[in-house]
This record gives C-alpha cells, sequence and structure tokens, in this order.
C-alpha cells in the first residue's frame, strides 16, 4: 500500500511511502520511502517535493501528483510524475506544469484520475484558493489544458462546519473527482465528476468536452457542465468503482455515502458513519480482489498553521477497508 503525506509542516522526511500489506503489525507499522530515499530529497527540484495524490493505470505506471505548492514549504515548480511498479519504481518520466495551469507558488494538485484511451490523460483538479480549476493532461501529446468554471468554486452557504469540535471556516474549491467505468465500447465517451471540498453540489462533464484541447480554451464548453445532484454533506475525496458506484466521503458527518451512477442521485444513500475513528476521510482506492480502501487523516487540524500540533498517543491517521466485489474505474465489470 502506498501512502502520500503531504508537506503542510515542516519536519515530514518523506512524502511518498509504501508499507508491505501482508505486515501482522496493524498499528504504527514502519513507512518505507518509495521509490527511494534519494528521490525523496527534496534538496532538488528534479526529486519528489510534496505530493497529495496518485493513481496507478493498468500496466503498473503510478501516476503521481507532485503538486502542493501551499503554504511556502516547497519553492519547486508542480509536476507529474511517472513510475513502473514491474522496475521498482523506475521514474520513467517528469512533467512539469507551466505557471499559468497550476502556480508555483500557490498551486495545489489536490486529486487524479486516469483515463487510459488517446494514448492516455489525466484529469486533475487544482485546490488552489488563488486559480482553482480542472486539468486535463494528454500523455500522447504531452500537452496539458485547464478550465476554469463558477461550479467549481467554494459554496458560501456550505462554509462553517464542525468536524471533531473544530469549525471548519475555510472556502476551499473544487477537490474531490471521479471517473465513469472503463466503457465496454473502446471508444465511448465517458464522465467526469467533480465537486469542491466546500460545497454539496456534484457536477459532470464528458471526457470528449475534456479531451478537446481547442474547446476547452473556449467559452463554449461550459454549456456542457451538467448539474448531478446535492450531496448530504460536504466532501474531499471521491471514486467510482468498475460498477458505475460513486463513493464520497462526508466530512462533518464522519461517513461515506455511494450512489450508483446509473440511477438518479435521489438514491444516494449513507453507507457508513464512525464518528470516533473516521475523522476527516478523504482518499479512496481500490485493489484487485474487491476491496474499497479509505483513509481519515484529521488534515483541516495540519493545513491550519494555527493549529498547534500535539504529540499524543492517540491514533490520528487509519485506513479502512470495505468489501465491494468490484474494482475500479480502470475497469468494467457492470456494463456501464
Amino acid at each position: 500500500m502506498y501512502l502520500s503525506m503531504p508537506k503542510f509542516r515542516k519536519g515530514v522526511p518523506v512524502t511518498l511511502a509504501y508499507f508491505e500489506m501482508d505486515s501482522a503489525q496493524k498499528e504504527n507499522e514502519l513507512l518505507k520511502p518509495f521509490p527511494s530515499w534519494e528521490l525523496n530529497d527534496d534538496r532538488s527540484c528534479i526529486n519528489l517535493q510534496s505530493v497529495q495524490s496518485m493513481e496507478i493505470d493498468t500496466a503498473g505506471v503510478m501516476w503521481v501528483l507532485d503538486g502542493v505548492r501551499i503554504k511556502n514549504n516547497v519553492h519547486c515548480p508542480p509536476k507529474l510524475m511517472f513510475f513502473d511498479l514491474k522496475y521498482n519504481g523506475l521514474l520513467i518520466f517528469t512533467y512539469t506544469f507551466p505557471n499559468e495551469i497550476s502556480l508555483q507558488k500557490g498551486g495545489f494538485l489536490n486529486d487524479i484520475v486516469i483515463d487510459e484511451s488517446g494514448g492516455g490523460y489525466a484529469y486533475i483538479t487544482d485546490n488552489s484558493n488563488i486559480d482553482p480549476g480542472l486539468i486535463v493532461y494528454s500523455r500522447k501529446k504531452n500537452r496539458v489544458w485547464k478550465i476554469r468554471d463558477r461550479s467549481m468554486f467554494p459554496e458560501l452557504w456550505a462554509a462553517n462546519f464542525i468536524v471533531d469540535k473544530v469549525r471548519v471556516e475555510a472556502l476551499a474549491p473544487i477537490d474531490g473527482i471521479a471517473l465513469s467505468p472503463k466503457p465496454l465500447d473502446p471508444f465511448a465517451n465517458r464522465t467526469v465528476f467533480y465537486t469542491s471540498l466546500t460545497g454539496f453540489d456534484i457536477f459532470a462533464l464528458g471526457t470528449e468536452i475534456l479531451k478537446n484541447e481547442d474547446l476547452c480554451l473556449s467559452d463554449r464548453w461550459r454549456t456542457h457542465v451538467k448539474f448531478v445532484g446535492e450531496k448530504q454533506g460536504q466532501t474531499d475525496g471521491m471514486m467510482i468503482d468498475s460498477k458505475g458506484n460513486l463513493y464520497y466521503t462526508l466530512l462533518p458527518l464522519y461517513g461515506v455515502g455511494r450512489w450508483n451512477i446509473k440511477e438518479k442521485f435521489g438514491s444516494a444513500r449513507i453507507i457508513d458513519i464512525n464518528a470516533q475513528e473516521m475523522v476527516w476521510p478523504d482518499g479512496f482506492a481500490m485493489d484487485q480482489k474487491g476491496y474499497l480502501y479509505l483513509i481519515s487523516n484529521s488534515a483541516f487540524k495540519y493545513v491550519n498553521p494555527e493549529t498547534e500540533l500535539k504529540l499524543t498517543p492517540d491514533i490520528k491517521f487509519r485506513v479502512f477497508k470495505l468489501a465491494t466485489s468490484t474494482r475500479s474505474y480502470l475497469y468494467n465489470d457492470g456494463h456501464v
């Protein structure tokens, strides 16, 4: 299992690490740097600096978003790095984002989904308060473009919610992103879903729109933005499985919701709540054996520099495991 540790505060030794899943130890597992200590040395901009999210494609290549550029703890341009897991995490390519796409000071590349059609695309949320938006990267063209829209802004009426007795006042824009399952027809279009962290609404755009660079550079693409529905609470992470189930976290409810994209959004339901342990549920991942994984990390306490960090024996970071009998959106097990 691979874990990212963005450098919201000073003193984080590595930003990307892993541990063995078959370890007998269930608490405080010692993390190992990925792919090495050397590539986590942030004194060189060539190396990993501050990672929020990553995704592994069906060929075993990890797409790593090295793009947390808030709090002035990192001084290198944001980038997308490709590591081949078949060769012990060999770095095979790096794309550096230009400043007009993601800011070197203030940019926040938050989450990523992979579309393997057409030579490979990445759809990325930029959670920057300065320049939020949705970024498209074409691996085949080695080009990138960005769209910005009011649907990606925070919703004022969703601010000031309470998590673990702390009032979250930040107005956070587009954050969670999910991609519909791989279609059975390789030429069929897919749908990208997104939501602002400070917000209840989910919106959607077709991949045929996002892949069209010329259209995205105009204003015409905005007519294709679709309102999907209103969630039960504010959300950080989202993910869709191979049967079209969209899972989304519910921050003030300490829980997870689920909605199948083939049905009306009114069918969405909360499937789990755990106020004691699921404090700030964030990112999802899926394995090949029918399990969904979710982290809770109390991130809101560490992003805010005014929050005092206290060394206490209570557990602050958890990984939850849920049986779904499905795989990730990179596959199709449900004829979606």
